[in-house]
């Protein structure tokens, strides 16, 4: 397959997945219920906007905030992501950043995963991929954890396919709110980018 095919292929499986999306999953009604109670191994696919570890609370903490008003991991969310972080200080905003990116990077582990489930035999590459992390992120510190663990658990999340082509726009709420707030262009900012 030429690399205009495989481009032309994950460009439709996109359309699909935000098609889908834009019907199904892209609302403020939680997938599961929402628990402040932390995941167990074993137990099932892990509850959204649920505790784990002690481990970046703070990052955590905002997160599952911005997962309770709407838990779609795309636009619904990113929009209450970023009116939480517009109550807080330049630095902290920066540190949320900073954490999202290194979280999104460490996720890594589950690509193989995400793109048997949103683009077989394609793979959703380095944008999408950041992307679909990004997602996985928004849904919560245990789900997050569950799939850095064992990646095949993101096989049972129940809007695992749904959350292909999604993500952008939470992934780049913080970023976005610090280069407003500050002024600075990305480049003088000097920020960690989530892609590449």
């Amino acid at each position: 397959m030429s690399a205009v095919d495989r481009l032309r292929a994950v460009a439709v499986a996109c359309l699909v997945a935000l098609c889908i999306g834009a019907t199904a999953g892209c609302s403020g009604e939680p997938v599961q219920p929402v628990t402040a109670e932390a995941w167990v191994p074993g137990d099932g696919p892990p509850p959204y906007c649920s505790p784990s570890t002690a481990a970046d609370a703070d990052f955590w903490t905002i997160v599952h905030a911005s997962c309770v008003i709407a838990q779609d991991g795309d636009v619904a969310q990113a929009e209450a992501l970023r009116h939480l972080l517009d109550s807080y200080g330049t630095g902290r905003i920066e540190r949320f950043h900073r954490s999202l990116v290194r979280l999104n990077h460490e996720l890594a582990v589950a690509s193989d995963v995400a793109d048997d489930l949103c683009a077989p035999g394609l793979g959703l590459g380095d944008d999408l991929g950041t992307d679909y992390r990004s997602w996985v992120i928004a849904h919560g510190q245990s789900a997050y954890d569950a799939v850095l663990a064992d990646p095949d658990v993101l096989r049972d999340f129940p809007d695992a396919e749904l959350g292909c082509g999604l993500g952008e726009p939470f992934g780049a709420a913080a970023l976005d709110l610090y280069l407003d707030r500050t002024g600075q262009g990305l480049d003088e900012a000097g920020l960690p980018l989530l892609a590449g």
